[in-house]
């Protein structure tokens, strides 16, 4: 019995131990998935933010210049048009009959024009040689002046005919956008009656103010970078193209224009928009996307930088100082460094010290 005892006792210490240790380690929380960020330097400038609306370069209705029915549309509406490129038609059937008659009432006046010429000549050298009458000779020359004058009222009209049958059609004036159709087809139109409206949106205007403090920091050609608020993480970049000479009495604000490539038609006619105009040199800052900003409950920003810890990248909280917001960024004046790993996603789901499992 001694000896079982004496057997017994090294593994009943061992587990002892083995239980004391358990409860002494820390307990091991669960990895929180995560995407990260690698911190690095950003070229930015001072800037200020103005409210704007974007334009199309050019708007033009467009009617027929001749009064008859719509025929057919050859595009739809927010097709792309270019210039000269067919755009409607009107049913042109009498205006091809009336030049059908304008051509055969040109070729009988010009035939007559002949016979009279032809007359006119003969009466000439018989008038040379006293073989005719001096009555004879002048209603000849009267004939063939009416007949010169019929063949002239003759090609004026079948100008005219051919006029009127190259107007029942419509052609894109400028390159552009068939924004709206204003007609139906088969619908009686007038000369005065607008039928489509043709926008030109590549480049597209955008139009804002700025104070009148403000205008001496800006000219003619400076890069503006433009974003919309449904989507402020994508930058339109363009430049500045014309600033009015007088200033909004009401507002004090002076208005000013800016071209914006748009040949993905990202930006449209009427959408508002937020134009920032880099009023200093630029200068590197490290700047996060706002949403890997979090605040504690006395409102203290702080973002969660994934460190070593243990052999395994931990979360460590990081106390930051903000700056200036950049479109969907935030720059950051003091807190992070050049290189630092920071959370993008998963952040709310974490605590000091957590395990991070990175995702791709």
């Amino acid at each position: 019995m001694g000896a079982l005892i004496g057997l017994l006792a090294p593994l009943l210490a061992a587990g002892c131990r083995d239980e004391a240790s358990v409860a002494a380690a820390p307990p091991v929380r669960n990895e929180v998935p995560v995407h990260l960020e690698r911190v690095a330097p950003q070229l930015v400038s001072d800037a200020i933010v103005v409210p704007g609306l974007a334009e199309a370069k050019a708007r033009i209705e467009l009617s027929f210049r001749v009064p008859g029915f719509v025929e057919r549309f050859h595009v739809e509406e927010g097709a792309r048009a270019e210039q000269g490129a067919l755009l409607a038609e009107l049913d042109a059937d009498d205006l091809r009959r009336a030049l059908r008659s304008a051509e055969a009432a040109f070729s009988r006046a010009r035939a007559r024009a002949t016979v009279a010429r032809q007359q006119f000549e003969r009466q000439e050298a018989l008038l040379a040689r006293n073989t005719t009458s001096k009555q004879q000779h002048e209603r000849a020359r009267a004939d063939h002046e009416a007949a010169g004058g019929a063949v002239r009222q003759a090609r004026v009209a079948l100008e005219t005919a051919r006029d009127r049958l190259a107007k029942a059609v419509l052609q894109a004036p400028v390159a552009g956008w068939v924004e709206r159709r204003l007609v139906e087809v088969h619908e009686r139109v007038s000369p005065e009656r607008p039928v489509l409206v043709l926008s030109d949106v590549d480049p597209i205007v955008v139009r804002g103010a700025v104070a009148d403090s403000i205008l001496p920091r800006i000219r003619l050609g400076m890069t503006v970078r433009v974003r919309t608020p449904s989507r402020p993480e994508r930058v339109f970049q363009g430049a500045i193209r014309r600033i009015d000479v007088a200033a909004d009495a009401a507002t004090r604000t002076v208005p000013f224009e800016a071209e914006i490539a748009n040949p993905e038609l990202a930006l449209r006619p009427a959408l508002a928009v937020e134009i920032e105009i880099p009023i200093e040199a630029p200068r590197p800052v490290l700047a996060v996307p706002l949403a890997a900003v979090l605040r504690d409950a006395r409102a203290s920003p702080f973002c969660f930088v994934a460190v070593e810890g243990g052999g395994r990248l931990v979360a460590e909280r990081r106390a930051v100082s903000l700056g200036a917001v950049r479109g969907a960024r935030l720059v950051i004046e003091d807190g992070l460094q050049d290189g630092d790993r920071i959370v993008t996603r998963g952040q709310h789901f974490l605590r000091e010290g957590d395990a991070l499992r990175v995702l791709e």
